[in-house]
C-alpha cells in the first residue's frame, strides 16, 4: 500500500455543495463493493445550478447537512445610495447594488461538519498444510477524521486526514529483513494473499496520510472547479477498472471499502445542462513515482460524458510528458431489467512489466511492452423483488487483460522479483492473468433483517483455473456502529494466483531472509482459508 506520512493528523478543508455529476466521478461507496447493493450504471445528470441540499460526504456517502438560507445582503450606506457608489464600488459590485463578485449568502449557524470513521478489523488465512496456531494473523485498524465547511451552496471545503495502526505488525523503529537489495521483504510480506485490506505502512505504526483536501466552486454557475487532493474514479466496473487512471494505486476488489488515498489535481466541470452531458478537464501535479517540481511534469486528463438514445457513453485521456497517452472507454445503459456496462483501456505497452524469455543478446527478465495494450471489462446486473420491500441483485463480471499471463509460468520469476525489491507491484493480484471473471450475489435487508445485508461473490482467474469464494456479512447495530465478518475459500489449481505458494526453489535461495520474516507460513505455504471480523462506527 502507499506508504505516506503527515507531520500533523488534524487537518482543515473546505469545498463546495454541488452535486458533481458523473457516475465516472464518484468515489467507489461500500454498497458497490460488499457492503450493499449492486452498483447500476445509469445515466447521470449534470450538475445545475447549486441545491439547496448538500451532496453526500465523500467519506460516508450519506447526504450532507442541508445548505443555510439566501439571506439578503447587507444594505449599502446611504451616501453611497444617493451617489451610485464610487467607480470601484461600480466595478466590484455593479449599478444598483447587484453582487458581480461577491457571493450575497449569508453562512449558516453551523457551515463547519466534522465526522470520520473508526474501522477495526481481525483476518486470518489458514495455510495449507499449517496447523491453526501458524496461521497469518493481522488486525489492520483505520481512524478517519474529516472537516467538512459548507459557508454557503456555492463554496465547499474538505479535509480527510487518516490514521493506520496494526499491532500485529514489527514496532516502528525495528530494522525489517533486508534482502541485499533496494527494498524490504516487509512489504511483500504484507500484502502476499488476495485477503483485502491491510494498512499502508510495513511496521505497527501509528501511520498517518493525508486521503483528501479540496475547495469547491463555482464560476457564474456554469464551471465547476475543484482544486486539491481528491477521489475522481473513473470506469464503471464492480471489481476490475481499467480504466481508473487518476487513482495511484489498483483497487482491490475484495476491499469491504475503498481506503486508496486521493490524488492532488484541479478539476473543471463544464456541464450541458439542455443535452444532460458533461466534459471535463484535469491537471494532475501528483505522480506515483517521482516529485513533479515544474509545470512540464504536470500531467493533463480530459473526459467526455453524453447520453445517447438512454445510453450513457464517456472516452477520457491522459497525457504526461515523456509517456504515450492513454486512452479510455465506457458505457453503461438498462436492456429491458438488465443493467449492462463495459469499459475499455487502451495503454502504452511501457505501463506494464512482463517476464519475457532470454531471446539473443536479451537476459531473460522484466521488460515492458512495445505498441499498445489493452484491457477490457464488461457486466450485466439484475435485480427483482420477491417481497414488498425485499430486493435480491445477481450479476456477472468479465475482464480481459491482455498484458497478463495465460498460464503460471512466469509465476516464479515474478515472485523473486516481487521478494527481492519488495515491492508488490510485481505480482500485480488480481491483474496478473490474461482473463477473470466474477459473480456475485447481494441481499440487502432482506424480509425483516432490514439492516443486514449478505454478499456471495466468486472471482476466477481464467487463465490458472485459481478462484476465490467469499461470503461477507455485515448488520447494523445501536444506529452507528456496524458488525462484519467475512469467510472465503481459496480452490483450484496449487499455484494459482489465488492459490500460490513461494517455489521450492526460491524459499531455498532466501531461507535466512524468510526464516527472519515474523510469519514465514504466510509466504511458503498456499492460502486456502480467509476467515475475519470487523468493527466500524461512522459519524
Amino acid at each position: 500500500m502507499m506508504r505516506r506520512s503527515v507531520a500533523a493528523f488534524g487537518v482543515a478543508l473546505l469545498a463546495t455543495g454541488l452535486g458533481a455529476g458523473a457516475r465516472a466521478e464518484d468515489r467507489p461507496s461500500e454498497q458497490d463493493l460488499f457492503g450493499g447493493g449492486a452498483s447500476t450504471p445509469n445515466p447521470t445528470p449534470s450538475p445545475s445550478a447549486p441545491a439547496t441540499t448538500a451532496p453526500p460526504s465523500p467519506t460516508t456517502g450519506a447526504p450532507g447537512p442541508p445548505s443555510a438560507a439566501v439571506a439578503a445582503p447587507p444594505a449599502a450606506a446611504p451616501a453611497a445610495e444617493a451617489a451610485g457608489g464610487t467607480a470601484r464600488d461600480q466595478e466590484l459590485l455593479g449599478s444598483g447594488g447587484e453582487a458581480k463578485f461577491l457571493a450575497d449568502y449569508v453562512a449558516p449557524d453551523n457551515p463547519l461538519q466534522i465526522g470520520g470513521q473508526l474501522y477495526l478489523r481481525a483476518q486470518t488465512t489458514a495455510s495449507g498444510g499449517q496447523a491453526p496456531a501458524a496461521w497469518s494473523l493481522s488486525a489492520p485498524s483505520l481512524l478517519d477524521l474529516y472537516l467538512d465547511a459548507r459557508p454557503n451552496p456555492r463554496v465547499r471545503a474538505f479535509i480527510l486526514g487518516r490514521m493506520s495502526y496494526d499491532p500485529t505488525l514489527p514496532p516502528n523503529g525495528t530494522a525489517l529483513p533486508q534482502n541485499g537489495q533496494t527494498g524490504s521483504n516487509g512489504a511483500f510480506a504484507s500484502a502476499t494473499s488476495p485477503t483485502g485490506f491491510s494498512t499502508f505502512s510495513d511496521t505497527r505504526g501509528p501511520a498517518t496520510l493525508l486521503d483528501q483536501m479540496w475547495i469547491r466552486f463555482d464560476i457564474l454557475e456554469h464551471v465547476f472547479v475543484t482544486a486539491g487532493k481528491q477521489h475522481v474514479r473513473w470506469g464503471t466496473g464492480r471489481f476490475w477498472q481499467p480504466t481508473d487512471y487518476l487513482h495511484q494505486e489498483k483497487r482491490n476488489p475484495l476491499d469491504v471499502f475503498d481506503a486508496r488515498p486521493g490524488t492532488t489535481m484541479l478539476k473543471l466541470n463544464i456541464p450541458w445542462e439542455e443535452k444532460g452531458w458533461n466534459f471535463y478537464g484535469f491537471a494532475i501535479a501528483e505522480d506515483p513515482n517521482s516529485p513533479t517540481p515544474t509545470l512540464g511534469q504536470v500531467a493533463g486528463a480530459f473526459r467526455a460524458e453524453v447520453v445517447l438514445a438512454g445510453v450513457e457513453l464517456g472516452a477520457d485521456t491522459y497525457l504526461a510528458r515523456g509517456h504515450r497517452p492513454r486512452y479510455g472507454f465506457d458505457l453503461s445503459t438498462g436492456i429491458y431489467d438488465f443493467d449492462v456496462y463495459a469499459d475499455v483501456a487502451v495503454r502504452p505497452g511501457d505501463d506494464f512489466e512482463h517476464e519475457f524469455p532470454a531471446e539473443g543478446s536479451m537476459p531473460a527478465g522484466l521488460y515492458g511492452f512495445t505498441g499498445y495494450e489493452t484491457q477490457a471489462v464488461g457486466g450485466i446486473s439484475y435485480s427483482r423483488k420477491y417481497n414488498d420491500n425485499d430486493m435480491w441483485t445477481v450479476g456477472v463480471e468479465y475482464f480481459y487483460n491482455h498484458p497478463g499471463y495465460d498460464n503460471t509460468s512466469a509465476y516464479p520469476a515474478l515472485l523473486q522479483a516481487a521478494f527481492l525489491s519488495g515491492d508488490t507491484s510485481a505480482f500485480p493480484f488480481f491483474y496478473l492473468g490474461r482473463q477473470y471473471g466474477a459473480v456475485y450475489l447481494t441481499l440487502p435487508a432482506p424480509y425483516s433483517w432490514n439492516y443486514t445485508t449478505f454478499t456471495l461473490s466468486t472471482l476466477a482467474n481464467i487463465s490458472d483455473e485459481s478462484f476465490i469464494t467469499r461470503l461477507d456479512y455485515s448488520v447494523t447495530i445501536l444506529t452507528h456502529l456496524s458488525f462484519e465478518a467475512f469467510a472465503g475459500v481459496h480452490y483450484g489449481h496449487l499455484g494459482g494466483e489465488f492459490r500460490f505458494e513461494l517455489p521450492p526453489s526460491l524459499v531455498a535461495q532466501n531461507q535466512a531472509v524468510i526464516s527472519a520474516l515474523p510469519n514465514p507460513a504466510a509466504l511458503t505455504d498456499y492460502p486456502a482459508v480467509d476467515l475475519g471480523v470487523a468493527l466500524r462506527i461512522k459519524l
